[in-house]
Parts: structure tokens; C-alpha cells; sequence
């Protein structure tokens, strides 16, 4: 069981290294009525071996500096998140991108959104710590 979870943990973090790589340029600024931009996040903990990774997916919409959309987990492993569409709200700073992201009541984050549109940082999530990263695209397709 220990070997599953280390091999879960590899993968999602070998998935958080290629979402943070190089992506395409795009802005990520919804104005009125645009859709919103789908993402795929991933996060795994900070310290320690005994927690392990969750991803998911959101929709958000970025609008003069607040961020608002949908999270939904599909983490493998058992996560509050799975399975549930949770409200996403935050704020954005445009002269450095510094973003405060909030999932559902559950998740805070702290961090940073890149010229391509990704957003990395820390989070709290169930008492602990994570690296948190989610990059424009949808599950298997990079936009």
C-alpha cells in the first residue's frame, strides 16, 4: 500500500512539474460575458510522506482583479473535493499577479498567476500545507 501511494505521489508530482513548464502565452483575463478558462490543478503536501497529491479542475472567469468560478476534485484518492462542484473566489493583483484564491471553505490559497495564465502557490487544505499549481487546459489537452 505504502509503494501505491509513493507511486500516486510520484506521478502528481511529475504532473505538477509539467504544468508549471513552459506554456503557451495567453492572457487569462475574462471581460463581461467570455466564458470562462478551464484549468487543471494539482497539489501535493508540502512536508512529509504520509499525506498525499490531489488534482482537479476548475472554471474560472477573471474580472477586474476578482476571480470567480467552479472546482470540482478528481483526485484518485479519497478527497473531500471529489465529486462535488465547489464555488472558486479570489482576487487578482494586475501589477504583480499576486492572487488569493478560495475553494468551497476548504481550500486557501497564496501565490502567483504567470503572463501564460498559470497559478502556483501555497495552500492550506485540511490543516496542512501544499504546493499548489493549475495551469490553463482541461483533463488530457493543454489549451
Amino acid at each position: 500500500m505504502k509503494s501505491l501511494k509513493h507511486l500516486v505521489s510520484a506521478v502528481v508530482a511529475g504532473a505538477i512539474v509539467a504544468l508549471a513548464a513552459a506554456a503557451p502565452a495567453l492572457a487569462v483575463t475574462n471581460a463581461g460575458m467570455e466564458p470562462a478558462t478551464s484549468y487543471v490543478a494539482a497539489f501535493a503536501p508540502i512536508f512529509g510522506i504520509s499525506g498525499y497529491p490531489h488534482s482537479g479542475v476548475m472554471q474560472i472567469a477573471v474580472n477586474d482583479g476578482t476571480i470567480s468560478g467552479t472546482y470540482s476534485g478528481t483526485s484518485v484518492g479519497p478527497d473531500y473535493l471529489n465529486d462535488r462542484i465547489l464555488p472558486v473566489s479570489g482576487t487578482i493583483s494586475p501589477s504583480d499577479g499576486y492572487v488569493q484564491l478560495f475553494i468551497g471553505g476548504a481550500l486557501s490559497l497564496r501565490g502567483t498567476m504567470n503572463a501564460d495564465g498559470t497559478i502556483s502557490g501555497t495552500a492550506s487544505y485540511g490543516g496542512r500545507l501544499y504546493e499548489f499549481v493549475a495551469a490553463p487546459g482541461t483533463l488530457g489537452k493543454r489549451v
